[in-house]
C-alpha cells in the first residue's frame, strides 16, 4: 500500500506525463511558439461537464492542472532560446 508521500509523488509524475504529451502534440500541430501556446489553451477551455458529477468535476480539475502546467512549459522552453537580434551570422 502507498503511503501519502508515494501517492503525492505519483500525481506528479502522471500530471507531467500527461502534460508533456499535451506539449508534443501541441508543437506538432503548430509553427510557433504562440500557436502552440493557443492550442494548449483552446483545450483548457473546452473542459465541461455537470459540476455536481464528481467525475466530471475530477476531469475539469485534471485539465486545469494538465493544461496549466504544458503552458508552464512551453514558457520555460521559450524563455530559454537564445536572443535572435536580428544580427547575421554568416
Amino acid at each position: 500500500m502507498k503511503d501519502t508521500g508515494e501517492w503525492t509523488e505519483y500525481f506528479k509524475e502522471t500530471t507531467r506525463k500527461i502534460a508533456n504529451e499535451l506539449l508534443v502534440e501541441a508543437k506538432q500541430q503548430s509553427e510557433t511558439y504562440g500557436e502552440a501556446t493557443r492550442y494548449i489553451k483552446r483545450l483548457n477551455q473546452q473542459a465541461y461537464g455537470d459540476i455536481t458529477d464528481p467525475e466530471d468535476h475530477a476531469g475539469m480539475k485534471l485539465n486545469d492542472a494538465v493544461c496549466g502546467l504544458a503552458i508552464r512549459m512551453i514558457h520555460d522552453e521559450e524563455r530559454s532560446l537564445p536572443i535572435n537580434r536580428g544580427e547575421d551570422n554568416d
